[in-house]
């Protein structure tokens, strides 16, 4: 595990601003802390203790069995039992994610003065939604304006920030739910010859508010939404459809997210559009809690 951390962590910028940002963004959650802990906590690990909490955690009780094939269900449960699989004992226990409640919005810079380092800008920022919303359906949401806001579309960063003022020589926009009414946006970005970062900051922070403000122009909308039939497989289309199943099953199994059935999942395209599209764009845009690493010379 020490030379895990030694190969991870150790003299890389990047892996620390971003433990540091979870810990300010997520503060008070779970997800809040480090999963590789520091050299000390590691060394406090023992062999004993380890091996204590494997016993613990890793039993069946806590498993989840995905089968993937042509298979039957009577097929499947002959084998449990031929293999002595344990019988699960009343009612089915619901697993779901840890929850996560969002402290109140704050905003924090972060600095790491990194002379060898190229300058570079990661600004992130987790809002609560006012409703919650059914998981799979924000999450193709998220993805679609995502793909809209990276594009040099009208209504996308890339014309303002690379092309109509060289501000930012490239940049990534990620937009993802953490549950059904928390969202995180996070943009990172490297500026152009000459430009600070703080300024570089500050003109993703009034493009991005300018465009949630004015909406994505429907034109815009309709291309993009044209190319979004990547994020779902050709439900026509056998091997794509079982293959991407099998995927999404497995996602959503290690989440601990009970997924959908097909029927549902088909059904999902038909819910997105404009109005929901810059509702959750404005949203993204208001009041959360933000947290901002500086790094470079």
């Amino acid at each position: 595990m020490l030379r895990k951390y030694e190969f991870r962590m150790a003299s890389n910028v990047d892996a620390h601003a971003k433990e540091t940002v979870d810990a300010s963004l997520y503060r008070g959650n779970a997800i809040a802390a480090s999963v590789i802990g520091t050299p000390e906590q590691i060394k406090v690990l023992d062999y004993d203790d380890a091996r204590a909490l494997h016993a613990a955690t890793h039993v069946p009780e806590n498993a989840r069995l995905v089968v993937i094939g042509d298979v039957s269900r009577r097929q499947v449960r002959r084998a449990m039992r031929a293999s002595d699989w344990p019988e699960p004992e009343g009612d089915r226990v619901d697993i779901a994610p840890p929850p996560f409640d969002l402290m109140a919005p704050e905003a924090a810079a972060l600095r790491y003065p990194e002379p060898d380092a190229a300058p570079r800008l990661i600004w992130r920022r987790v809002v609560i939604l006012p409703e919650l919303n059914q998981f799979d359906l924000l999450e193709a949401q998220t993805a679609l304006l995502r793909d809209i806001l990276n594009t040099s579309l009208p209504g996308g960063l890339a014309g303002p920030l690379r092309f109509d003022a060289a501000i930012a020589r490239n940049f990534d926009m990620q937009i993802w739910p953490i549950d059904a009414d928390n969202v995180e946006i996070s943009f990172s970005a490297v500026p152009d010859t000459g430009v600070p970062l703080t300024e570089l900051q500050t003109a993703f922070e009034v493009v991005f508010s300018y465009i949630a403000t004015n909406g994505i122009p429907a034109a815009k909308y309709s291309r993009v939404l044209d190319r979004f039939d990547g994020f779902w497989p050709d439900w026509d289309g056998e091997d794509e459809t079982t293959r991407w199943t099998a995927d999404y099953v497995l996602d959503h199994v290690s989440e601990l997210r009970e997924p959908l059935p097909k029927r549902e999942l088909q059904r999902l395209q038909r819910r997105l559009s404009l109005d929901t599209t810059n509702t959750l764009l404005r949203q993204l845009a208001g009041e959360g809690r933000t947290a901002v690493a500086f790094i470079g010379p």
